[in-house]
């Protein structure tokens, strides 16, 4: 007992002294990835071509053989199908009236609706009979509502319960109470909430998604690097990176399972995995054949994933960083300090914002001016969201309550347009030239800023 005590109280020495440029140094020291690192062609493909072919028919036929077993799922449910299903979503629909959100285990959406009142039971396990009526394959692989049905909850132990109450505890608001189960567990978002998201264009930011995935491994980075590098010693053969990404990979799942594999979540833990597979391999990971490949890999899934706005806005994100990444990466390296913030965050979030307005449109129409607040807010919000879950864990969890009362409080106007059709293919495609050539990511910039300022001409108009 006391030669475990001695050793608890030498690892915290250790734990404090521990500078974190001593972290930094060895990071850099054992960061070893054995690969040609080519900056002038970001095609660079550094297995043979055929490998990726391969894998790319594996991939596809997996995608045909998930989009059978969805038109076998398909014929059933035509006839009548009873299946089990999440209730994903419960909200009152009209008086007597309750709709529910559903997805079975193939990640297939259904939308039901039941007279009577029913006690909040989003998250719950349920047994579901009914058929579809009036819904094309097509229209299937999107979401279907469910007639005739009937829903019996199955005996589920909700494991977000204890933390839920914890939360709710510290917050004399619902509202506030919602935005922060929302923000922590993917819970629904009350409706003020989701205005006040539009308004000031923080959809992304309180969804939980990859941004989220890559601010909690940080976190986790933080706590177990010192922990790591004391033990290190022993076992210096080792990659470092490799070994922490592993370990932050096992740390997010825990959290996928916690949150009840949130698809958006689970989306960005796909890609991450795959991100890490491609860096085991040696290969780069900035580049458009990778995603491409994740694409595949998310598809051979779930095919409904190709027509879920979530998925393809996601994938949308991911390509414009890349964009950036392609043109910029290399300016980027010859600044230091200030300039490299300014160039390599705050520029990145700006451009990023832009490129990213003609493709968010033509799903969602509504506009604001205050929009632009996502900019700073998407940086803050790196520090933001770990100060708001070291804030619950100590209790004071309340410290931004009045300011998000404040927000939903207030009515903000918003303008409705959408992204005409032939306006989003022609940028598309200098998107896709924009891989290639600078002038086609310049042109892509331009036609986003002026459509950009059309929107608040009209909305101030």
């Amino acid at each position: 007992m006391n030669a475990l005590f001695v050793f608890l109280q030498t690892l915290l020495r250790n734990l404090l002294k521990m500078p974190i440029q001593t972290i930094q140094h060895k990071l850099r020291q054992i960061y070893f990835i054995n690969t040609r690192q080519n900056k002038t062609n970001f095609f660079a493909i550094e297995i043979p071509l055929k490998h990726y072919i391969i894998l790319i028919f594996i991939l596809l036929v997996l995608c045909s053989y998930n989009l059978f077993t969805k038109y076998q799922t398909f014929l059933a449910l035509k006839q009548g199908h009873v299946f089990e299903a999440t209730i994903l979503l419960h909200y009152t629909k009209k008086e007597n009236s309750e709709r529910f959100k559903l997805q079975d285990s193939q990640g297939n959406i259904f939308y039901a609706t039941y007279k009577g009142k029913f006690k909040q039971i989003a998250g719950k396990k349920a047994l579901v009979y009914g058929k579809i009526y009036k819904c094309s394959f097509l229209q299937f692989l999107r979401s279907c509502n469910i007639y005739n049905s009937s829903l019996s909850l199955l005996p589920s132990i909700d494991k977000k319960q204890f933390l839920r109450h914890f939360i709710n505890a510290q917050h004399e608001d619902k509202l506030a109470a919602n935005l922060y189960n929302a923000l922590f567990f993917a819970d629904h978002l009350e409706k003020p909430l989701r205005q006040g998201a539009i308004v000031f264009g923080l959809a992304h930011l309180i969804a939980i998604s990859g941004f989220h995935l890559a601010i909690l491994s940080f976190i986790f980075y933080a706590l177990i690097c010192p922990i790591y590098f004391i033990f290190h010693r022993y076992f210096c053969y080792r990659n470092a990176v490799y070994d922490l990404g592993l370990l932050g990979l096992i740390f997010v799942f825990f959290y996928l399972v916690l949150i009840d594999f949130q698809p958006s979540f689970l989306r960005a833990f796909i890609m991450a995995c795959f991100a890490y597979m491609i860096l085991l391999f040696g290969l780069q990971i900035t580049n458009f054949l990778n995603l491409f490949l994740c694409v595949l890999f998310g598809l051979a899934w779930n095919v409904s994933l190709l027509f879920h706005i979530g998925f393809l806005l996601s994938v949308a994100g991911v390509f414009c960083i890349f964009l950036f990444m392609r043109h910029f990466a290399s300016m980027s390296a010859n600044y230091k300090g200030l300039k490299k913030f300014v160039f390599g965050v705050v520029l990145f979030n700006c451009l990023i914002f832009l490129q990213m307005i003609p493709i968010t449109h033509y799903f969602f129409p509504q506009f604001s001016p205050y929009q632009i607040i996502s900019i700073p807010l998407s940086i803050l919000f790196a520090f933001i969201f770990p100060f708001v879950i070291i804030a619950h864990i100590f209790g004071f969890g309340d410290i931004f309550d009045s300011v998000i009362l404040w927000v939903i409080s207030h009515e903000f106007s918003l303008s409705m347009l959408y992204t005409p059709l032939w306006f989003l293919l022609f940028y598309l495609l200098l998107c896709l030239f924009a891989m290639r050539f600078l002038w086609a990511y310049a042109a892509s910039l331009i036609c986003a800023s002026i459509f950009y300022v059309i929107n608040l001409v009209l909305f101030f108009s």
